[in-house]
């Protein structure tokens, strides 16, 4: 449990008092009864389930949001009147479980603002094998950045039903950390702890109903009662050893972009936070990602294995601090593993950028209102660093629109949903050396459901792309198809998608649109995918390292402002009728044997020389830009055709907000990202067509 106070205008306090529950079941209680001092009104109460497991015996964590109205700011207490217990196939552990939170709202000298509890959760059940050391950091912190101390609880001050402490563990009381020993008994144990803040300085709460009190930074439980105390309450279960202790073989290692421990993320006020979780482990199979978290928070799953944390922020949390907690779980054959318990702290800012956000069959428009960004040049702001992508503004906006397959525009895929995503950046003048505009990245996104039909307006052909480099200027490269090996004659923009059979050759050329003098082209890799998504999970490599590694590539040039390569036409096994190809060129000086571009084909065993210039040298080639074209259609039989149900392509249907529109719904979004602090993800704004 953890509290929030505000001062209303007359004087009284709303307090926000948030719990977790655990069972087997997913329910909510509210049976909280006033232990001592004047506990108010409660104003209202809502809760609803964060994250379940069938693992551990299986259990549901719930979180409620109770709303109390007091008259002052006197201490009073709160205690949970029910019965708990953790019924297991190893122990029966049963009784009434305490649950007495002493809130203390008086006014400190050093903020000038009621006090506040630490923030601290944990998930329920935490799995450790019994030949495996684990310390478990229970994130103490607290928002008045006070000193938080963890102990058992005292049965006579009701603080606990049972109140054991386990053998075979170590609770760090000053770090608030609790570690096992190697070989302890197989089984479940339930911990029941108190939570405990001290200031970091000498202190006065005052009151509006009674005298004064004194906190001293000095921690004495018996003259110097802590500000705050709270119940963190979980068990740990001790399973069969393991084959491997070490972290990645069989329990789950944590990966980028997974957040550190106790990081901070900053969310803003009905923006969408977003916290990306991987992780992996040799000998097991990543099943899941079970987390606890605020009331309202989601999980999703993307088709990459990443696992994504979501939450909106709503005005009443403005200031809070709210943690996070999730733990992998990786499964080898019956056996369940789980990795270190890693968790967050959310800290909620006020709201950012205004937007609107657009999605139809085929574009994104995005318009944002200048006042909310402050300090940014309009005329300075691109999409995706792609200079044919422009954003225009006027006195008043931001805006721009382009299309889905265009502007270097990104899909993911979760088990649900397909997001288009590109980000609006600042840029810098390539021949300027200093810049005085704020740099941020603003990232929107369209979200589809995976039904229905894909559209034909994503059969477009790719106009040129644009790159702007010091040293080289401003060059544009077009990605193109021809008829035929003699490179005569170009397949027209307008009869895309490109239709193939199986099997039939296609020819392919990356040219500049106005030839650069004194340059060549390097093809370093191309890839071909079912999406414009060159990191797609399903993808087949054409070229690698410069060279084909596809048996029907075959590349005609080398050493030139061009390049003209061939393979054959495939499809990817499953419900995908489209391939879209994409590659990484770069531009080196002509005939410069330092370049990579004069390596070729180096199959991997060569590397390339750094493309690092350092002062008063001149470059001699480009770091790599990506390039794409498609899609291409692969033509199907009619009896195929037939006997495929449309319900299982893999394509879209289009949402917006809650509002089923006439022909389609589509989900519109923003995520603000300053470059200037931690990555953080908010949603800015959703609106239906």
């Amino acid at each position: 449990m953890t509290f929030n106070p505000i001062k209303n205008p007359d004087g009284s306090y709303r307090v926000d008092i948030r719990f977790k529950e655990a069972y087997h079941s997913c329910y909510a209680t509210d049976s909280w009864t006033c232990r001592s001092g004047n506990c108010g009104n409660r104003t209202s109460f809502v809760g609803g389930r964060v994250d379940s497991s069938p693992n551990g015996g299986s259990w549901c964590q719930t979180e409620a949001v109770m709303k109390r109205t007091v008259s002052n700011n006197s201490p009073f207490q709160l205690q949970q009147s029910s019965c708990c217990w953790i019924a297991t196939s190893y122990n029966i552990y049963g009784g009434n479980w305490g649950l007495v939170t002493h809130i203390d709202l008086g006014e400190r000298s050093d903020t000038s603002k009621p006090n506040r509890s630490p923030v601290a959760t944990t998930l329920p059940i935490v799995r450790v094998p019994q030949n495996c050391a684990r310390n478990y950091n229970l994130l103490s912190c607290d928002p008045d950045k006070d000193k938080v101390r963890c102990r058992y609880g005292i049965l006579s001050a009701n603080e606990c039903g049972m109140c054991n402490q386990p053998a075979g563990f170590t609770l760090d009381q000053n770090t608030c950390t609790l570690s096992n020993a190697v070989n302890a008994a197989r089984g479940f144990y339930a911990f029941e702890l108190v939570m405990e803040d001290y200031p970091t300085q000498n202190i006065t709460l005052t009151y509006t109903a009674m005298a004064p009190a004194a906190r001293s930074r000095f921690f004495n439980a018996s003259s110097n009662p802590p500000l705050s105390k709270i119940p963190l309450q979980f068990a740990v279960e001790v399973e069969a050893p393991a084959p491997s202790c070490i972290v990645g073989e069989y329990l789950p290692r944590f990966l980028h972009p997974t957040p550190h421990q106790g990081e901070h993320l900053q969310a803003r006020v009905n923006q969408e936070l977003e916290i990306r979780v991987k992780a992996t482990a040799t000998f097991s199979r990543i099943t899941d990602v079970v987390f606890s978290g605020p009331l309202n928070s989601t999980k999703e799953t993307t088709t990459t294995g990443e696992y994504v944390i979501n939450w909106t922020p709503t005005s009443d949390n403005f200031g809070q601090h709210f943690p996070i907690c999730f733990i992998a779980e990786g499964l080898n054959g019956s056996r369940n593993y789980q990795s270190e318990m890693r968790c967050v702290i959310v800290v909620v800012e006020a709201a950012g950028p205004r937007a609107h956000v657009t999605c139809t069959k085929d574009k994104m428009s995005v318009s944002i209102e200048r006042a909310t960004i402050s300090g940014i040049h309009g005329d300075h702001l691109r999409l995706n660093n792609n200079a044919s992508c422009a954003v225009s503004s006027n006195n008043t906006h931001v805006f721009t629109t382009f299309s889905l397959n265009g502007c270097g525009t990104q899909i993911e895929e979760t088990d649900e949903h397909l997001l288009f995503k590109n980000t609006i950046v600042t840029f810098d003048n390539p021949k300027h050396i200093i810049t005085r505009k704020n740099v941020f990245e603003i990232e929107v996104m369209c979200k589809y459901q995976k039904k229905s039909s894909i559209t034909t307006k994503f059969d477009a052909h790719r106009p040129a792309v644009n790159f702007t480099e010091r040293g080289f200027g401003s060059f544009s490269y077009q990605f193109e198809f021809y008829q035929s090996s003699t490179f005569s004659n170009i397949r027209n923009p307008s009869s895309y998608p490109l239709d193939y059979n199986v099997g039939d050759m296609i020819f392919m050329e990356i040219a500049p649109v106005n030839v650069v003098q004194n340059t060549e082209v390097f093809v370093e890799s191309c890839v071909a995918t079912p999406y414009d998504n060159p990191n797609y999970p399903i993808s087949y490599p054409i070229i690698t390292n410069g060279c084909g590694v596809d048996d029907t590539v075959k590349i005609y040039t080398s050493h030139q402002p061009n390049v003209k390569f061939r393979m054959e036409a495939f499809k990817f096994i499953g419900q995908y009728d489209q391939v879209f190809i994409t590659c990484s060129i770069m531009i080196c000086q002509a005939n410069n044997p330092n370049t990579r571009c004069a390596q070729g084909c180096t199959n991997g065993t060569r590397v390339a020389p750094s493309s690092h210039v350092h002062k008063r040298e001149a470059a001699i080639q480009t770091k790599s830009h990506f390039i794409s074209q498609g899609p291409l259609r692969l033509r199907r039989s009619a009896s195929f055709t037939d006997a495929i149900s449309p319900s299982l392509n893999l394509n879209l249907v289009f949402m917006a907000g809650c509002v089923i529109a006439v022909v389609a719904m589509v989900c519109g979004m923003m995520v603000y990202k300053s470059r200037g602090s931690k990555v953080n993800y908010q949603l800015l704004k959703s609106d239906e067509i």
